[in-house]
């Protein structure tokens, strides 16, 4: 069985008006049909709008059968926006006033739960980050419910309109053609078979993933040229290489006219009403060039590192930088050392325990949340702009270097700057010394989640086992790790076996614990809640394994602050607080 649901939203108020996006929908969802897909088209045409509501039901009606899916195609085309490392939103039509976009992440997991061999997302959508503190607030929902089968990822091809950071484009149609989304016009040229060279070179016969992505980029080199357009696709597909054919000479029928073009203008100038953009713009969310926002941070951890080199490094293990906090909140018990500078150092006890989760509280209300790992120094860091990030620092390695590249990495996830191409570079800095940066491989997580790396998630997970650390969060919980309590305050999890990575040129050169084959490991689970914002989306409706992780959890999302690493508003943290017992210290 194979499925397609196509989405085109054309009025997502606020924002601009999309007509593009119909076509977009209604031509998918006319190649899925004589593709031999049960098809569903979802758009807003009329007065009819695009609810997650709606497209819940869609979905429901679709999954319903037990049969496998061999297929699953999910096209969207309309407004969009990136809110965290690889987290993509897609915004239905009331998604201002319901403050609520479709978690794109937050939905692929969901569909691993229904028996789906191989799923293909096409995102014409924009990937920029929010600009807006409104924008920025908008909570990503999974659209569906659990489904009936074990989880289990599927193969995945991932085709984006545009590269992080950027927007797509809609060409106004001309009389003799209709308003068109740019990339999906693309895509449809392609999963026809109206070009050749959307044909694999292997398979001649056939559209394929890979080969469709080759085309992808191509041609929207080709239709940026034409138009005046900067056109970037950013397209990741699965292997093995043939494992979806979208189109095959001689198979479904045709019958479908290629897609008209809109004439290009004799003189290309840069339109001041907005009209060749498919997606408003929506610029970086902060207001400092990149390098100037590394800068910042990296002054606002550095400040502390003289009064370090003084002191005894064993004193304390916690350092918080920014502002002064109120109180402390702890599984553990936490000492006071001294406030120098507008740097507050404490020492955090895991006499019982491992990693330690805290929060801290500020005068004004905000709760930022942090794990302190034995043997590791956490840096908290709070900012000019609100922004909470932390990190974790070797007592044996905790110079200029190590640190440096744990910034790097925290700011480019702020900046939205941080890719799933990038996640094996991410990964090979995990270790430091005796360690293996915690923070980091949370972010990788993500990243890895992305594509339905399960298993290089998982390989992280039994290095931190490995190297006597508790696995992240965030590691746990991306990895469909099942966990259990520890009866001592902690979560304990069992790590699965994970085979080598299959050898390639670019493998043999990261080191063994982001390729190697791995035995089965108990670990202990660092911290109560995700460390990163977006795992947040994933409490609501979490899977079985996950349920002693995530249950009660789902309330707090409503108090959640618009930093990439948690943060909470007074209420959300007391729902915490309560619901692990949490003690403060002042």
């Amino acid at each position: 069985m194979k499925l397609c649901l196509t989405i085109g939203v054309s009025k997502a108020p606020p924002l601009s008006y999309l007509p593009g996006a119909i076509t977009a929908a209604h031509e998918m969802g006319d190649w899925a049909r004589q593709a031999g897909f049960t098809t569903e088209v979802i758009t807003d045409e009329g007065e009819t709008r695009v609810t997650i509501q709606r497209i819940r039901e869609s979905l429901k009606g679709m999954l319903a059968s037990n049969d496998e899916v061999e297929l699953f195609v999910l096209h969207f085309a309309g407004h969009g926006f990136r809110s965290g490392a690889e987290q993509n939103m897609w915004l239905p039509s009331d998604w201002f006033d319901e403050t609520r976009a479709i978690s794109v992440e937050g939905l692929k997991r969901q569909l691993y739960r229904h028996g789906i061999r191989s799923l293909t997302i096409f995102g014409d959508a924009c990937r920029s980050l929010p600009a807006d503190i409104d924008t920025a607030d908008i909570f990503g929902d999974p659209v569906l419910p659990r489904g009936p089968y074990e989880a289990q990822a599927p193969i995945i091809d991932r085709f984006n309109a545009v590269v992080d950071g950027q927007q797509a484009y809609m060409l106004k149609g001309d009389g003799k053609a209709p308003d068109r989304c740019v990339f999906s016009t693309v895509l449809i040229e392609g999963l026809c078979g109206f070009r050749d060279e959307a044909f694999d070179k292997y398979l001649p016969d056939c559209v394929i993933p890979e080969s469709l992505a080759l085309f992808s980029k191509d041609r929207l080199r080709e239709i940026g040229e034409i138009y005046d357009l900067q056109c970037k696709p950013d397209c990741a597909t699965g292997i093995p290489r043939e494992h979806a054919v979208y189109f095959q000479r001689g198979g479904s029928p045709h019958g479908l006219p290629p897609p008209k073009w809109p004439a290009p203008p004799e003189v290309v100038q840069e339109p001041d009403d907005g009209s060749r953009e498919l997606h408003i713009r929506l610029p970086n969310i902060h207001e400092f060039s990149r390098p100037l926002q590394a800068r910042l941070l990296t002054r606002h951890i550095r400040d502390g590192l003289s009064i370090q080199r003084e002191a005894d490094f064993r004193d304390f293990n916690l350092s918080i930088h920014g502002a002064v906090p109120k109180a402390i909140w702890s599984t553990s018990s936490v000492e006071k050392f001294f406030t120098e500078g507008g740097v507050t150092h404490y020492r955090v006890s895991s006499k019982k325990q491992g990693a330690i989760q805290i929060l801290v509280e500020f005068e004004d209300g905000v709760f930022a949340s942090a794990v302190v790992y034995p043997m590791l120094v956490t840096f908290l860091v709070r900012d000019g702009r609100n922004e909470i990030n932390w990190t974790c620092v070797s007592r044996w390695d905790w110079g200029p270097d190590p640190l440096s590249t744990y910034i790097e990495t925290i700011v480019d996830l702020q900046a939205g700057n941080l890719a799933a191409d990038q996640v094996d570079d991410i990964a090979a800095r995990l270790r430091s010394a005796k360690h293996v940066n915690p923070t980091l491989g949370a972010i990788a997580s993500y990243l890895y989640d992305y594509s339905g790396d399960i298993d290089s998630i998982r390989r992280m997970a039994f290095f931190y086992c490995d190297y006597g650390q508790a696995i992240p969060f965030d590691v746990a919980f991306m990895g469909l790790l099942q966990s259990t309590d520890s009866g001592h305050g902690s979560l304990v999890t069992e790590v699965p076996p994970v085979r080598e990575r299959p050898y390639s040129a670019a493998n043999q050169k990261l080191p063994r614990w982001v390729t190697d084959a791995t035995r089965p490991a108990m670990g202990e689970i660092a911290g109560l809640w995700p460390w990163l914002r977006q795992g947040w989306q994933f409490m609501e409706n979490p899977e079985p394994a996950e349920k002693a992780v995530a249950e009660n959890l789902g309330d707090v999302a409503a108090f959640l602050l618009p930093s990439q690493f948690s943060s909470f508003k007074a209420e959300g943290a007391r729902i915490l607080v309560q619901k692990f017992n949490l003690e403060e210290s002042r």
